[in-house]
């Protein structure tokens, strides 16, 4: 049979039949009715947690369910056509080949690590779709509405402080929590931030729904706790907060013997910004300090402050190619033309992640640099050249870029 040959008129409405049935169960179960938008998608991701709680042992039915949905979402919105082997092709601009079903059965085994709403938009970034994803908050935020009013949110809260259930059933309770929950579960989180077997959990809806009352629970625990997966999220939540107070706490980390924990200072950092922040990290990358220069620039990029832009064009020259892998991509948060010309110099580097990093620096500062970055559409690299491809059709249709992390 060839490999174009579509399914069968009784496959294709099976698969119909699948898709609805989801969408019948999500109104039944939670009140709200979905449809086949990026803003379902997000929302119905969450929900397959809620309704799927323990994810192993649904692997048949419940993957052809999910996985009919996924794909006539796909189809709706990147176009496609489905195969008689239930995979779909000529997705977008591309002639990719993806196996919705397949993803589905992942997302129940694994949870939330293969999020549905990851999958679909770096499927949309791959076949050169509009990088917008899901604008409409409002539609959003009211389905979310609904699932507060149902209460939902309490039991997400009750999932994540059960001692009973597994630590990845507790995060992912607390990770969609974050996304569906409002400050009225602020004071059983603070009440957790007390309690150590509850504190991991709580900070990790508290980098979602920050509050200042958090702060003083959250500077304690970073001072005492000697759980490093603790601490990152403490460090995480503090940055949340947006709270310049604590930039010296923060900043004393950056020069922690654990990389990953001065890692998550410097995201922090970037998140929180301002003057002391920058200067921290222009102290690093003078030398005037001790921390990472790759950790600083992650807090120059974080800022998107303008003046972080010297700092970052002395770093694109620098002998550590690391430091200019990380400089190359800042530029992308930082657009400026003062580093236009070693940008382009970048395109010509051994690194096919610098030549990477300085097209998508370059395609962020606008259509004029085109030329520049259609030199690497013959690049060696097969991956530089993919990336250089989907740059010039966005660029050429008037798209704004994606950001290359």
């Amino acid at each position: 049979m060839d490999i174009k040959t579509p399914p069968s008129a009784e496959v294709m409405q099976k698969i119909q039949e699948n898709s609805v049935k989801l969408l019948e169960l999500a109104e039944k179960k939670f009140g709200i009715r979905l449809d086949y938008s990026e803003e379902a998608l997000v929302v119905g991701d969450d929900l397959l947690t809620l309704f799927f709680k323990n994810h192993r042992g649904h692997f048949y039915s419940a993957s052809l369910m999910i996985g009919s949905f996924l794909g006539e979402m796909i189809i709706k919105n990147l176009e496609g056509k489905w195969r008689h082997d239930l995979l779909i092709r000529k997705v977008g601009k591309t002639k990719a080949l993806i196996n919705p079903i397949m993803k589905a059965k992942k997302r129940l085994e694994n949870g939330l690590v293969d999020s549905l709403v990851f999958y679909y938009r770096d499927l949309k970034i791959i076949t050169g779709g509009d990088t917008d994803f899901a604008i409409d908050t409002k539609k959003t935020e009211n389905w979310r509405k609904k699932l507060r009013k149902g209460k939902w949110d309490k039991v997400l809260l009750e999932r994540m402080f059960d001692p009973e259930e597994k630590k990845y059933v507790r995060e992912e309770a607390a990770d969609i929590l974050g996304r569906i929950g409002d400050k009225s579960v602020v004071p059983e989180l603070l009440a957790a931030l007390e309690k150590p077997d509850n504190a991991y959990y709580a900070c990790l809806t508290l980098q979602s729904i920050s509050d200042p009352k958090a702060l003083e629970s959250l500077l304690n625990l970073l001072k005492k706790t000697r759980s490093n997966p603790l601490k990152h999220q403490v460090i995480l939540a503090l940055g949340a907060l947006k709270d310049k107070s604590v930039v010296p706490y923060l900043a004393k980390i950056l020069s922690n013997k654990d990389d990953l924990t001065a890692y998550y200072a410097a995201i922090s950092l970037g998140q929180i910004g301002g003057d002391e922040a920058i200067q921290t990290a222009l102290d690093i990358l003078g030398g005037f300090k001790k921390g990472n220069r790759v950790h600083a620039i992650l807090i120059l990029e974080g800022s998107s402050d303008p003046k972080a832009v010297p700092a970052l064009i002395e770093a694109l020259f620098c002998r550590d190619e690391e430091v200019r892998e990380a400089a190359a991509r800042a530029f992308q948060f930082i657009p400026d033309e003062g580093a236009v010309k070693p940008l382009i110099n970048l395109l010509d580097e051994a690194s096919p992640r610098l030549r990477i990093y300085a097209a998508y620096a370059l395609a962020h500062l606008g259509k004029q640099f085109l030329p520049a970055i259609q030199k690497i559409l013959k690049d060696s690299v097969p991956m530089v050249r993919s990336h250089a491809e989907r740059i010039t059709y966005w660029l050429e249709k008037g798209i704004s870029p994606a950001k290359c992390i």
